[in-house]
């Protein structure tokens, strides 16, 4: 779809679990719900994504340990709570 949106939270602003991320942790976490908004996660390999988000593989690991141990997303990188959060209106 284009132009695809998803729900943004304000809650981002303050939510101990994104906040306790870096800025660039945060970058790659917004890049994943592009990614997941827009149908990619589950196409893409993770040579893709890493090219997607433009860093590198090793780099691409260590960022998913970090979202998986925060409780951010689960092991396919799909976004916890997406469902919930991104309900049809």
């Amino acid at each position: 779809m284009s132009n695809a949106w998803f729900r943004m939270y304000s809650e981002f602003a303050y939510d101990p679990k994104v906040q306790s991320l870096s800025e660039v942790l945060q970058r790659r976490y917004m890049m994943l719900l592009c990614f997941m908004c827009d149908g990619s996660i589950g196409k893409l390999s993770d040579e893709e994504l890493s090219f997607a988000m433009r860093i590198s593989d090793e780099e691409l690991v260590e960022t998913k340990l970090i979202l998986l141990k925060k409780k951010l997303i689960d092991e396919n990188w799909i976004p916890i709570s997406w469902e919930k959060r991104q309900y049809i209106s």
